[in-house]
């Protein structure tokens, strides 16, 4: 298991630039990023949750929960993509890449959890900020790692690289907007009402 995790970490932070050819390898290091990116994105909820016992325990499952169930809605949606763009990728890569980017955003939630708790216990007006500041840059990290680990994948086919880049921008925008309304679903998530509360309805509301 910790060369699994040191390997993760690897393939994370290199953009996928040294994961093995082997496709029974490559699951091993899927699941394990699967597993481990719930298990980080728990120790956020914890923290978010902090002031709350009842809620901090809630959010160690709602919180890992609210991101399976998004991964899981739009995955179907970027696989169909993938075939009907007739990208080179390979449907296992392309989810191998997208849950190894919710590794690495669950990594940022999870390195940002103890800030995210000081100032719920310290301060009435940055707590909330600092809490959803985090979502976003997790998000973007997220983004932004999915992106160029299938660009590395494509490194021999640069022809070709948009349309495997298609596939991970649908996938990335159905995660988001699954997100959005699993997160109004499993509210509350933060001690404070925000306009994520109510998912669609009022983020985009007048």
């Amino acid at each position: 298991m910790d060369t699994n995790l040191s390997q993760l970490m690897t393939v994370t932070c290199g953009g996928d630039a040294r994961i093995p050819e082997s496709r029974s390898h490559q699951l091993v290091l899927t699941i394990t990023a699967l597993f481990a990116g719930l298990a980080l994105s728990a120790l956020w909820g914890l923290a978010a949750g902090s002031t709350s016992a009842t809620l901090a325990l809630a959010n160690a499952y709602k919180v890992p929960m609210v991101i399976l169930l998004s991964a899981l809605t739009a995955l179907p949606a970027g696989l169909v993509t993938l075939r009907l763009a007739n990208a080179p990728l390979p449907a296992h890569q392309l989810v191998s890449a997208f849950v190894t980017s919710i590794f690495g955003g669950t990594l940022v939630l999870a390195t940002l959890a103890p800030l995210v708790a000081i100032y719920y216990h310290t301060s009435s007006m940055a707590g909330v900020p600092i809490a959803l500041g985090s979502v976003f840059v997790a998000l973007a990290t997220a983004s932004l790692l999915f992106g160029r680990a299938v660009g590395r994948r494509m490194a021999g086919q640069p022809e070709r690289r948009g349309t495997s880049l298609i596939a991970v921008g649908v996938l990335v925008a159905l995660f988001l907007t699954a997100l959005l309304q699993f997160v109004a679903m499993a509210s509350p998530i933060i001690a404070a009402t925000t306009r994520f509360d109510g998912g669609f309805d009022t983020v985009f509301s007048r």
